[in-house]
């Protein structure tokens, strides 16, 4: 099962406290509303069965009647068969008018009926009917070449734009676009996703967001360490390499005789041992490291002195 339906599925079990309000979002999200006939009418698209289990039932409750499924149909992306249910012709047009989604004109309403949204209880009643609707979420797979993505699909711009401004009154920032005939409203920040489900209730849900953000982050924790480890080992190198060449150097011209005692050990030392770092060297040599960075130095200097006369 993937994050998508478990979210939904723990959204259905949990409950929602208003299924008027989450019907509206549901058909919103998932429904095509048109006029046919001078009629007012609509029918949805569910590939989701417990969720359209879920929604025939607060239908039946609410109008006393059932919603009827006319076919199923595969979704050529995800392969998935999704189920197409209709309203009752002689119901279609007082659904629509109690669910808020007709305008007193008797055109269907392109934006979110604000007389829908008068308590924070129904404002994410709308919020998990309209995710319930033609909502998904996406997380990383373990190849780690996705990244997080939430996103409920409307119809209508000025739906998805109210959406919007819905999820703002709980700090939640959500971007929209257009894609093809719909309007993507969308969130990629994993932090902003995990407070959707907070407010949608999904705590479940929460908890796997959570231990994937903390294997994730522990990963690439793991990997800018080991490329920082590895960019210092590089570094090492080639100190070292520049460090000997520099001590042939006064071996070659005849220095190397005059040196002191100490910097002839290190420069034994370092001819001996190439890929040693300064802290081995020093506990080799029973110094501290900032007296052998001293003597390195030093040695450096001589050699760089030679070469210039």
């Amino acid at each position: 099962m993937n994050f998508t339906l478990d979210v939904k599925k723990e959204i259905v079990n949990h409950g929602i406290a208003d299924n008027r309000v989450a019907l509206s979002a549901y058909i919103r999200a998932s429904a095509t509303m048109g006029i046919s006939n001078g009629n007012p009418t609509f029918f949805i698209v569910s590939e989701t069965e417990n969720v359209a289990e879920f929604f025939t039932s607060a239908f039946f409750e609410l109008f006393g009647a059932e919603l009827v499924i006319t076919h199923a149909e595969q979704d050529r992306l995800s392969g998935r068969d999704k189920l197409v249910f209709v309203c009752p012709a002689e119901l279609s047009e007082n659904v629509l008018k109690e669910l808020h989604l007709l305008k007193r004109t008797g055109g269907i309403r392109d934006n979110i009926s604000q007389s829908l949204l008068t308590t924070e209880t129904k404002q994410i009643a709308y919020i998990q009917g309209a995710f319930l609707g033609g909502g998904s979420c996406i997380l990383p797979s373990e190849t780690g070449k996705s990244g997080y993505h939430l996103e409920i699909v409307f119809s209508e711009r000025n739906t998805a734009r109210d959406f919007c401004d819905l999820l703002a009154q709980f700090e939640l920032i959500a971007r929209l676009t257009p894609r093809k005939d719909s309007y993507v409203v969308y969130i990629k920040s994993k932090e902003q996703i995990a407070d959707f489900l907070a407010v949608i209730g999904a705590k479940n849900s929460l908890k796997k967001l959570y231990a994937v953000i903390e294997k994730r982050d522990k990963a690439n924790n793991d990997n800018r360490t080991q490329n920082c480890m590895s960019g210092n080992a590089d570094k090492v190198a080639i100190a070292a390499v520049k460090q000997v060449v520099a001590i042939q150097k006064l071996i070659d011209n005849g220095d190397f005789e005059e040196l002191s005692p100490e910097l002839k050990t290190l420069a034994k030392m370092r001819l001996e041992r190439p890929t040693d770092t300064l802290q081995e060297l020093a506990r080799r040599l029973c110094v501290t490291k900032s007296c052998l960075n001293h003597r390195m130095r030093k040695l450096m200097e001589l050699a760089k002195t030679e070469e210039e006369k």
